[in-house]
């Protein structure tokens, strides 16, 4: 006969098994992701606050969230078979496209479509991360592509605050100048971490051109001075990041100094915004 403690131990096991089944099924295993998905909904939220870019950015958050939910369900269906956490995945999905769902309905009951017009441009980009997503392997589609679409949420929260359209949209570009040129930094940063060959190139010539759509975008009045500030510090740090000066990290140190980058350069921007 099992003794009391042993069987509180076995529950207790049991428990945390549920627990840590919840959480892969639940969230994504990729945690480089949550800083790039966060930045955008930050920013917009930081400068453009209302309560339907509140819902906005809830809804988006959700999205996010959903698609592990759904890599699982469609990783299962090739394989023909059925799991436990099949059936965890489909009931996870069904409570973030509900919540979603909600959010989406408050927002355009208080606000109309307009503030959907930045997301509705971004589908092509969210349908290209899908497709490149569930394949095996990481593709560089994926990677570039779900950044690109996801910063849209920055856009349409400005829109839900009664920005015009090409201040929604300019904040959007300076989103995808932030996440595109990281992306392939993190990259080149990684494999060179591995000791396996990496082209700087494609980085800093991405954080180049990042810059001088900042600078256009100043320029024009678009997006404040902070802006060509925050790439300018990108583009150096890239610069020495991926030279024979780097200082070598393991990947979770690299994705955290990166954190607190995205982060640093939200604050300059929103900065930036709030003295205009």
């Amino acid at each position: 006969m099992a003794s009391g403690s042993d069987s509180i131990t076995a529950k207790k096991g049991g428990s945390d098994k549920s627990g840590s089944r919840l959480k892969r099924v639940a969230l994504p295993a990729s945690y480089g992701s949550w800083s790039l998905v966060s930045e955008p909904i930050l920013l917009g939220i930081m400068v453009a606050p209302s309560w339907g870019g509140l819902l906005l950015a809830l809804a988006g958050f959700l999205t996010f969230l959903l698609n592990q939910p759904l890599k699982i369900i469609l990783a299962d269906r090739q394989r023909g078979r059925q799991y436990a956490r099949t059936r965890l995945a489909f009931r996870v999905a069904a409570i973030y496209i509900l919540l979603a769902a909600i959010c989406f309905a408050m927002v355009i009951w208080l606000l109309g479509l307009e503030p959907f017009l930045p997301l509705i441009v971004a589908v092509p980009l969210l349908i290209v991360f899908t497709v490149y997503d569930n394949r095996p392997g990481r593709s560089w589609q994926a990677e570039l592509s779900a950044p690109t679409g996801f910063s849209a949420i920055s856009a349409s929260i400005a829109l839900a605050a009664g920005w015009d359209l090409p201040l929604a949209f300019a904040l959007w570009a300076l989103m995808i100048g932030r996440s595109v040129p990281a992306v392939l930094y993190v990259r080149a940063r990684l494999r060179l971490a591995k000791g396996k060959p990496a082209a700087s190139s494609p980085a800093i010539g991405a954080h180049i051109l990042a810059l001088l759509a900042a600078l256009l975008l100043v320029w024009l009045s678009l997006v404040p001075w902070t802006a060509v500030l925050v790439f300018l510090i990108l583009l150096v740090r890239a610069m020495v990041g991926l030279s024979r000066y780097r200082r070598e990290f393991a990947p979770m140190t690299l994705g955290w100094i990166e954190t607190g980058i995205g982060l640093m350069s939200v604050l300059f921007l929103a900065a930036g915004y709030w003295t205009l």
